[in-house]
């Protein structure tokens, strides 16, 4: 079916194409890629595992925009994979990426039926991003792209559905300048047929823009099983509903200050549930206030602001994590002689090798402690409450981008005692344009981002915590000649003291916790080419070296090394 879809369309397009150019768009993306990896391990630690593992493959997005007519769009993108290796299409699959369609009914109401991409606040539906990146270096970003592109997710934060999406708008002369109304539909998860129903996500905002300096929306997102789909099932039920005040001033003729805040509850149901440690319901609550200002004579951008989530408040649309650092990674799953499982690192999130989340979930799922313990959840991490600072600069020459955040946050409920934890987070990176103040007409640019991070609890020696971890990344891309950047980069992570990491059940309440020790360094170094064909077209050779050095010889020190090519083209 698939292959007869395929030669139906080679055969329409070019008529399409030449027939009717003002109806119809192509677009799309292409990519070859290959990987030669090799574990580098003691060999009186592992003599069984297999130390080489190649893997490749070509592929074709196909994209159409069809316009019915001047209110309509169709898009439709199918995707041809060929894994390296196969033999007369024996690793070739046909899929389809995307069909949506997209509207305006009577010139007011827009509608997308399909395939969807949603976000809303950073407390009721947002996509917020994986760990190991801080101002992260082209040779490491370019390959975390395809990585991000391949799971839908972007730098805007939303999440890609299946469902309907409706908004509209109006418009007033006095006291309000207009109104906006959004609702939206989606399917979680079909019905198995036997104990699971069906799963629905829908949710909706209405937004009051009084002037340019006021603005007051209302949010609500809401998980629900259909019950009529299986007789007596198990149902769960999550409700979060949100109200957002933005108000601002002119402040002299460019320059703006203003305050900002968000809070709402949060409601959960577990029915029929017969496992006992499901709770009949769950309700907590949030706020989030800040001041901002914005200096445009300078690029500056200032927030400081004050947040306190409940420890029982469950948003899955904000909460669901992107990787779960529980599962093995798909390279060199096993390793020793004893053939354990090889806990995921960052340089596996780069590659792909981890489980990334693509679907809603609802259980708060497993995370590094030593890779991020104060906000695993992203904003709306439960149980935090504390102080937080964001600033940015722009500038058009030398450090043109740079950026500082600061979270000074503690539990607001202790965790197996009643000590509570305190978490300081620093993140700040800058990119440094260094032709800029050579005057050369090549570009020079270094990246550099830095993570500092310290949890404590004070309490007896069994209860007490001292967790400290500082990951730096850095990387430069010099283009050498005309279109072509020799690239380099390193991820620097070193982690020490202890934590207790909470052991979740399947209702995100904490049921243990595992007690660890942490002393290690992960390093790793890359460095490549790239060649730029044009904005949207490069190719690039990449080498990278991993390493996992622990001072506990009790552990497995360990590495990887990579070669890999990426062909990528968008068009």
């Amino acid at each position: 079916m698939n292959l007869r879809l395929i030669l139906i369309l080679s055969a329409l397009l070019p008529t399409l194409a030449f027939g009717q150019r003002d109806k119809f768009q192509i677009n799309g993306a292409a990519r070859a890629y290959y990987f030669a990896n090799e574990l580098n391990i003691d060999e009186t630690l592992d003599s069984v595992t297999t130390r080489k593992a190649n893997y490749g493959h070509t592929l074709l997005d196909l994209g159409v925009r069809v316009f019915p007519n001047d209110q309509t769009e169709v898009i439709g993108m199918f995707r041809i994979r060929n894994e390296l290796g196969g033999f007369w299409g024996g690793g070739v699959s046909f899929n389809v990426r995307q069909l949506t369609l997209r509207g305006v009914a009577g010139g007011v109401v827009k509608y997308e039926i399909g395939d969807i991409d949603l976000k809303m606040t950073p407390y009721t539906l947002w996509n917020f991003s994986e760990e190991g990146a801080v101002n992260e270096a082209d040779v490491f970003s370019i390959r975390r792209d395809v990585v991000h592109y391949d799971m839908f997710y972007n730098d805007q934060n939303f999440w890609r559905m299946q469902g309907a999406n409706t908004s509209f708008g109006l418009t007033f002369g006095k006291l309000i300048d207009e109104i906006n109304v959004r609702g939206f539909i989606t399917r979680q998860r079909a019905t198995d047929g036997i104990s699971l129903p069906e799963r629905l996500y829908g949710g909706g905002s209405l937004n009051i823009v009084q002037s340019d300096y006021l603005q007051v929306t209302g949010n609500t997102v809401n998980i629900f099983d259909l019950t009529e789909t299986i007789e007596d099932s198990l149902q769960y039920k999550n409700s979060v509903h949100s109200a957002n005040l933005d108000y601002s001033r002119a402040v002299g003729e460019n320059d703006l200050a203003g305050f900002v805040t968000e809070a709402g509850v949060s409601s959960s149901q577990y029915i029929n549930y017969k496992d006992e440690r499901a709770p009949e319901s769950r309700e907590d609550w949030f706020y989030d206030a800040a001041l901002y200002s914005t200096i445009n004579a300078k690029g500056l951008k200032v927030k400081i602001g004050y947040k306190d989530v409940g420890a029982d408040f469950r948003s899955p649309g904000a909460q669901t994590r992107r990787v779960n650092f529980s599962r093995f990674p798909g390279l060199f799953q096993q390793y020793t002689n004893e053939s354990i499982g090889r806990p995921a690192n960052y340089a596996d999130v780069i590659s792909g090798n981890t489980e990334n989340g693509f679907r809603i979930s609802e259980q708060l799922t497993p995370y590094s402690a030593a890779l991020n313990n104060t906000n695993p959840y992203g904003m709306a991490t439960p149980n935090r409450r504390g102080f937080y600072l964001n600033a940015e600069r722009t500038d058009s020459v030398g450090f043109r981008k740079s950026f500082a955040s600061v979270a000074m946050l503690t539990e607001s409920r202790g965790t197996g005692t009643l000590e509570k934890k305190k978490f300081m987070l620093i993140e700040a990176g800058t990119d440094i344009y260094v032709n800029d103040f050579i005057g050369s007409e090549k570009a020079i640019k270094i990246d550099l981002g830095v993570r500092l991070e310290q949890t404590t609890r004070g309490g007896e020696y069994f209860e007490s915590i001292n967790l400290s971890s500082v990951f730096i990344d850095a990387g430069l891309a010099w283009e050498f000649v005309d279109d072509l950047d020799v690239l380099m980069g390193a991820k620097l992570w070193s982690v020490s003291g202890n934590a207790f990491v909470d052991e979740r059940n399947a209702f995100s309440d904490v049921d243990d916790y595992e007690i660890v020790d942490f002393d290690f360094s992960q390093n790793t170094y890359a460095f490549g080419m790239r060649y730029r064909f044009s904005e949207t077209n490069i190719i690039s050779a990449h080498y990278q070296i991993f390493n996992a050095d622990n001072a506990d010889e009790a552990l497995i020190d360990y590495g990887i090394s990579q070669f890999s090519i990426l062909f990528n083209l968008m068009f």
